[in-house]
């Protein structure tokens, strides 16, 4: 029944992701000459609408059944201490994040900035309520996904040593995850990612400590971009001072 419940979540994601293209048919055939942006602003809350029904289901189902996959029929941390991995997990996520875009600038040569997180931003500009999906309802529901169904089911099938079926549960997801993102060129960030997030719910065996740090994580980035212009700015502004304090006193 488990395995039923991994596949409904799939599915469920699925639909998800394609519930904005029957109202992009009929804003488009109500105006056949309307653009890609203005298309994709009308078609939005009904996609943040889906993400809230999804995500109540998500809740639902995952109280019904008690058939637990190996991670959650194992210990799992007190409140406390998941607590304490929720917030460690964030810096652990970060500090995966560095290295593995560290590689894929330094080594693989990939382009600095993610086309994925750059639309997003766009998107956030012009209508801020899409940050209920990149920072809340979003990160639930691929947590749901991607390590409850995915990594859990193939960590549960995996004969051999667990640390062999942590990294196979955990690279799969990973790049299933990088795909469902349309995001190639940041592939080897998304599988950093999957690692680290595979790793929190394992060692907890809590899946909301994953979907906590994943949910935290995406509105530090949220914060840190939206906010770059005024970071940028202000060093410009502390340079000019520094260069006058240095003519001044030498």
């Amino acid at each position: 029944m488990r395995r039923v419940y991994s596949g409904i979540f799939i599915v469920l994601f699925i639909v998800v992701q394609l519930s904005s293209i029957p109202f992009a048919v009929y804003f488009t055939y109500q105006n056949p000459e309307i653009g890609i942006e203005e298309l994709l602003l009308k078609t939005l809350p009904y996609q943040v609408i889906a993400y809230v029904i999804a995500t109540i289901i998500y809740f639902v189902l995952m109280n019904r059944h008690t058939n637990k996959n190996r991670i959650e029929r194992g210990d799992q941390t007190s409140i406390g201490i998941s607590t304490v991995w929720v917030i460690g997990g964030v810096f652990l996520a970060m500090f995966a994040q560095a290295i593995m875009s560290f590689i894929n600038i330094s080594l693989l040569n990939q382009p600095v900035e993610s086309e994925n997180t750059s639309a997003i931003m766009d998107i956030i500009g012009q209508a801020p309520y899409m940050i209920l999906i990149v920072a809340i309802f979003g990160p639930i529901i691929e947590e749901f996904v991607f390590r409850r169904a995915i990594f859990g089911e193939i960590y549960e099938i995996m004969p051999g040593p667990k640390w062999v079926a942590f990294f196979i549960a955990a690279t799969i997801s990973g790049l299933i995850f990088g795909l469902a993102h349309l995001d190639f060129t940041h592939m080897i960030v998304y599988l950093g990612m999957s690692y680290t997030f595979s790793f929190l719910y394992v060692i907890t065996g809590r899946i909301m400590v994953p979907v906590l740090v994943h949910m935290l994580m995406n509105a530090l980035v949220i914060t840190v971009q939206m906010f770059a212009p005024s970071l940028e700015e202000l060093e410009g502004q502390l340079q000019f001072i520094r260069a006058i304090i240095h003519v001044v006193l030498f």
